[in-house]
């Protein structure tokens, strides 16, 4: 849910106050350290530094004086508050009138409270899975392991991931921690609606089908079940329509075009199934609802996945030869958990 970065006049000594109420009870004000903190890492701006209304310390005339003592020029105010109450409307903007005064030659910008955002939504399903399946859903809620959860923080901490929308940002973290290889930040592609058109097959009971087994191993089938949708793999087929120069994952796509309409069709490791998957596309011959095309290799592995992206299909590919069972596996898992957190 990271954002792209204020744009900041550089020239500028730049201080941020992250201002909250304030609470005598000592943990309850730790959060707001903690965004603060975390705020202050990213670099964004020379200081940063938590404040209070009241009840606790420092206060904002305190945190104010503070910043100006640090040779700050422009101080921005970030009032963490969720309602736009008596706090917002008339004690924070009194203070920040008697700082005007003190300190005329500083410039003070007040940012929008946090109000209401698409990201608050996405924090609130969070909190609710953690605790409880969603009301009138087969889904299993999602439960992270401590590990992976703190495997997530350091990608993180360790990328910069302002760039890439909401919507996408589970996939990509959920795919540099399969692989432990940040590249994928820059490589992973995606159609303007690939996600919406994953989250709502797999609501829907659509299926997945891979080319390979290792893809299908790689699927968490107990929480696809949970919408009805099964994971497929035909590459083991006794019967394979093997014509010449056709290797079995391609011809594997052939038996499995009449099971594609709203699947999600997962290519991890054959450049030659994903071919032919785009040559049944082009001939109208399969509709499916998502193709997550990430062959790896270095023949025809990046030159397949170009041919994916001149289709209409909805998408998620990688740039190259990068890619793999794990990739696919990592993506169609991640849909799945988005899934069950609507």
């Amino acid at each position: 849910m990271n954002q792209p970065a204020p744009e900041l006049n550089k020239n500028l000594c730049t201080g941020l106050i992250v201002m909250g109420h304030g609470s005598r009870l000592v943990e309850a004000n730790d959060p707001l350290i903690d965004v603060a903190r975390d705020i202050g890492e990213r670099a964004l701006y020379d200081f940063v530094q938590p404040a209070f209304l009241e009840l606790a310390d420092p206060r904002f005339p305190d945190a104010v004086s503070m910043l100006v003592s640090k040779g700050v020029t422009r101080i921005t105010i970030m009032p963490y508050f969720l309602y736009t109450g008596m706090h917002l409307k008339r004690d924070l903007p009194k203070q920040l009138g008697e700082a005007r005064e003190k300190f005329p030659d500083i410039d003070f910008v007040m940012a929008p409270n946090l109000g209401y955002h698409p990201s608050l939504v996405d924090i609130t399903l969070e909190r609710l899975r953690e605790v409880e399946e969603p009301a009138g859903k087969k889904a299993i809620p999602f439960r992270q392991h401590p590990i992976e959860a703190e495997s997530f923080d350091i990608i993180e901490d360790e990328n910069d991931l302002s760039s890439i929308s909401a919507e996408r940002l589970d996939i990509v973290k959920r795919v540099i921690h399969a692989t432990a290889d940040s590249e994928y930040r820059d490589i992973l592609n995606f159609s303007s609606g690939a996600v919406e058109a994953g989250i709502q097959a797999i609501r829907e009971g659509g299926n997945v089908i891979t080319d390979v087994k290792m893809v299908a191993a790689g699927v968490s089938k107990k929480r696809l079940s949970g919408f009805g949708g099964t994971v497929r793999s035909y590459i083991s087929e006794k019967e394979l329509p093997m014509e010449s120069g056709l290797t079995r994952s391609a011809a594997a796509m052939r038996v499995a075009a009449p099971h594609m309409d709203r699947a999600v069709v997962a290519i991890g490791n054959a450049p030659t199934a994903l071919l032919e998957l785009i040559k049944l596309i082009n001939e109208g011959k399969v509709k499916p609802a998502l193709v997550i095309g990430v062959p790896v290799g270095f023949v025809g592995a990046a030159e397949s996945k170009d041919e994916l992206r001149l289709t209409s299909v909805d998408q998620i590919s990688t740039l190259g030869r990068k890619g793999g069972s794990t990739v696919a596996a990592a993506i169609v898992n991640a849909i799945i958990i988005k899934s069950a957190a609507l």
